[in-house]
């Protein structure tokens, strides 16, 4: 009898320090590099559209991810952008190539060049529970339908992608993912439709989109 009344209680606590360790998953970020990301627009474009130099597009496009991640952050997942003096110390190891993931190909890293105790210790450091790699990012030509009362219109417009893959403590891959779109709604500002969301503080909403897909996936897989 006793047994029956204290098992819910078990059962609750149990369930409680599981929802509790899938608050706390914290994911150290590696961006993609200038040779992973791509355009079907023309530099000048894009550095026209975001009122920076050819040279800063490259930096701009990352920052805004980054500040969007950071910004994210909550208590079901942390992210933590790697700096540059870290990522140095593991680029070396680091390969990138087609992969396979869930039987569906995508452009993939490699870290089997890279010693365990050098995963471990950069994880430690960051109390980090993952490591996400972000591996490709395109920007592709699209169109973008605008009603304007019984009429539409269609406008130039872009689609932005990811590839992405995901590691736990072990360095086993959780997660990779191809083509990962940003969803910027069916209804995008004016402004956006005006720069065929190409200017990135934009983005903000689409990124947002596409991080909470990410946190329902990691949050299921780490169940």
């Amino acid at each position: 009898m006793l047994f029956k009344k204290t098992y819910p209680l078990f059962l609750l606590l149990v369930l409680s320090i599981e929802f509790l360790s899938a608050q706390n998953q914290r994911i150290l970020v590696v961006p993609y590099t200038r040779f992973q990301f791509v355009s079907d627009f023309k530099l000048e474009e894009l550095a026209r559209i975001n009122e920076v130099e050819p040279s800063e597009v490259y930096k701009t496009y990352i920052e805004e991810l980054n500040n969007t991640l950071t910004a994210a952050s909550n208590q079901q997942v942390s992210f933590i952008p790697i700096n540059l003096q870290e990522y140095a110390k593991i680029k070396k190891y680091i390969r990138y190539n087609l992969d396979k993931f869930n039987g569906r190909n995508y452009n993939a890293s490699n870290l089997s060049l890279l010693p365990k105790d050098d995963y471990t210790a950069l994880l430690k450091e960051h109390n980090a529970t993952h490591i996400m790699f972000i591996n490709w990012y395109s920007i592709t030509k699209s169109v973008q339908t605008t009603y304007i009362g019984d009429r539409n219109k269609r406008q130039k417009y872009s689609t932005h992608a990811i590839d992405y893959d995901v590691y736990n403590q072990e360095k086993i891959r959780i997660i990779g993912k191809n083509k990962a779109t940003l969803d910027c709604g069916n209804f995008p500002s004016e402004s956006v439709i005006n720069n065929k969301s190409l200017n990135a503080k934009e983005l903000k909403f689409c990124y947002n989109n596409l991080i909470l897909e990410f946190i329902n996936e990691l949050t299921s897989t780490v169940k």
